[in-house]
């Protein structure tokens, strides 16, 4: 079957409008769309002879999924990076960066990835980091991205040093000479935003276009993108690109670039079927892995209560400005103290938001206190989660928030409260890998099982409303939900052919599946073993 012509899905489980069409058994496509469901035989005389056929073998069908949060430009390049995440400590770290060091000789500054110190015995500081680096510029993202590490030759080029005050919103920490000991917190990472831009090499779209073809491989069809200026360019440029299908691509745009926007009359929802743009992304408050997430009580065991990146005032001022312009808002809010400034942001502009194109979104929701749980579905706010981000903080979340964490990432208690959810990864945080956030979403465990009865299980979902947040809840908080998100006559077909039926998987098995094919408006951008074993159709592209 050549590309762009019609294809036959049969012996399938059609999931779709949330739940499982038990009437039908096979999918007919055509022209890029869906052209009908149905029972196989009832659909055979709708197409031409050359149709392409693909035998599901009982497996599940979906609509193409939607990452709903993560940064793809930076994912994108994280790939090539020195890798740091899951280092045990601060020397397995060192160990890492010297041997890509190594591996990669030069004078250019160099930047990595992933750290997360809140188990090592030892912290990290310059000092550690000049002893591998050789004088070379070395610049190490945490693994929530809200934090850097960096050696002496990274603080000379940035030019930071004792008497730069911390910017607004952000910290250099300092040890007790008041040196800077080589970690910077929140706003201050912009800093080094210069020097990071040295050390990218090569071809940033190539990069996207091969990162496109990854989250192919774990069904993604439609990703909602965080990122500055120049990601927006080269995104745009991608669902341009003779090589479409890639993605479709929702661009939020960082509020730092809000004027630029407004001054050339952009608003949310401006585009089409490739490419649009979204809200505008403003920060209430930091991480709970830098203990910078903002709490109405403080930390277990201190004084902490974490920090606003903007005051509540001002983020009012920004959600108000925002609206004015006809751009919706993303809030970044990880802390209950955080996440009712997010909500009360909106309800001041109420009236205005409600106008536009697209909803409003809190980021995240880690922590939310019971008395703001309904204010989501009054106030017309999506919440924007991401599974992964559960399991991958067990230990500081019960470390941090004690027995808090009973309300922590509060998945169910949101969905019963009638708000809208939307899931994504938040790569680079977390893999984007869908899988294994529905494992997560199920079960509130690692894939190796722990902890035994999951995290806080009474937060577990079910596999309908896990799906829904992948497919239409992405698909409609892009203002798309006519189109996308759904298996339906005259909608895209944008599927994904899984390799199980998932419904009769149990849920601990769920980070196992795969997609055995993908579809981007009709188009195989991939095709796993079984597809090929079929010899149906070749890729609509290389992959």
């Amino acid at each position: 079957m050549k590309p762009g012509a019609g294809l036959l899905i049969t012996n399938a489980r059609v999931w779709t409008d949330g739940r499982v069409e038990e009437r039908a058994d096979a999918i007919a496509v055509a022209g890029g769309r869906v052209l009908a469901v149905g029972r196989a035989a009832e659909l055979e005389p709708l197409l031409r002879a050359d149709t392409g056929r693909l035998d599901a073998g009982g497996a599940t069908v979906t609509p193409g999924l939607v990452d709903s949060h993560l940064h793809l430009l930076a994912w994108a390049r994280s790939l090539e990076e020195v890798a740091l995440g899951g280092a045990a400590s601060r020397s397995e770290a060192l160990e890492r960066v010297a041997a890509f060091l190594a591996a990669e000789p030069g004078a250019g500054p160099v930047s990595g990835r992933g750290w997360d110190a809140n188990a090592w015995s030892d912290p990290p500081e310059r000092a550690s980091l000049d002893a591998v680096s050789g004088g070379r510029p070395v610049i190490l993202h945490s693994k929530d991205y809200h934090a850097l590490w960096v050696n002496s030759a990274a603080l000379r080029e940035a030019g930071v040093a004792r008497g730069t005050s911390d910017p607004a919103g952000g910290r250099i920490e300092r040890d007790a000479a008041g040196e800077p000991t080589g970690i910077v917190r929140e706003h201050a990472v912009r800093l080094f935003a210069g020097l990071e831009a040295r050390t990218v090499r090569g071809s940033d779209l190539e990069r996207l276009g091969r990162a496109a073809q990854r989250l192919h491989g774990h069904g993604v069809t439609m990703v909602h993108d965080f990122e500055g200026v120049e990601a927006l360019r080269l995104l745009r440029t991608l669902t341009r690109g003779p090589g479409w299908p890639r993605l479709r691509v929702i661009a939020h745009l960082s509020h730092a670039g809000l004027e630029a926007a407004l001054a050339m009359g952009l608003e949310s929802g401006v585009g089409d079927d490739r490419f649009r743009y979204g809200a505008v992304k403003l920060f209430a408050d930091g991480t709970l892995g830098s203990r910078t997430a903002a709490l109405l009580e403080p930390y277990e065991g201190s004084a902490e209560t974490g920090m606003d990146v903007v005051s509540p005032a001002e983020l009012a001022q920004a959600v108000a400005q925002a609206a004015a312009g006809g751009f919706s808002v993303a809030i970044h809010a990880i802390g209950d103290r955080a996440v009712r400034s997010a909500l009360d942001a909106v309800e001041a502009s109420a009236e205005t938001l409600a106008r536009l194109a697209l909803p409003p979104r809190i980021e995240h929701v880690q922590l939310l206190a019971p008395a703001d749980r309904l204010r989501f579905a009054r106030l017309g706010v999506w919440a924007s989660l991401q599974p992964s981000h559960c399991v991958a903080d067990i230990e500081i979340a019960g470390r941090g928030w004690g027995a808090r964490v009973e309300r922590s990432y509060p998945w169910r208690s949101l969905l019963e409260a009638g708000a809208s959810v939307a899931f994504g990864s938040d790569a680079p945080v977390e893999v984007p890998v869908p899988a294994l956030g529905l494992h997560a979403a199920l079960t509130r465990q690692r894939v190796d099982g722990t902890p035994d009865g999951g995290f806080t299980p009474a937060e577990c979902i079910g596999l309908d409303p896990a799906l829904r947040a992948y497919t239409s809840g992405g698909a409609a908080l892009a203002g798309r939900s006519a189109a996308l998100g759904r298996i339906a006559p005259g909608c895209p077909a944008d599927l994904v052919v899984w390799d199980a039926d998932l419904h009769r998987l149990p849920p601990s098995m769920l980070h196992n599946v795969r997609p055995t094919c993908t579809l981007l408006a009709g188009e195989a951008v991939y095709l796993g073993p079984l597809a090929r074993q079929q010899e149906v159709f070749s890729l609509g592209q290389d992959s």
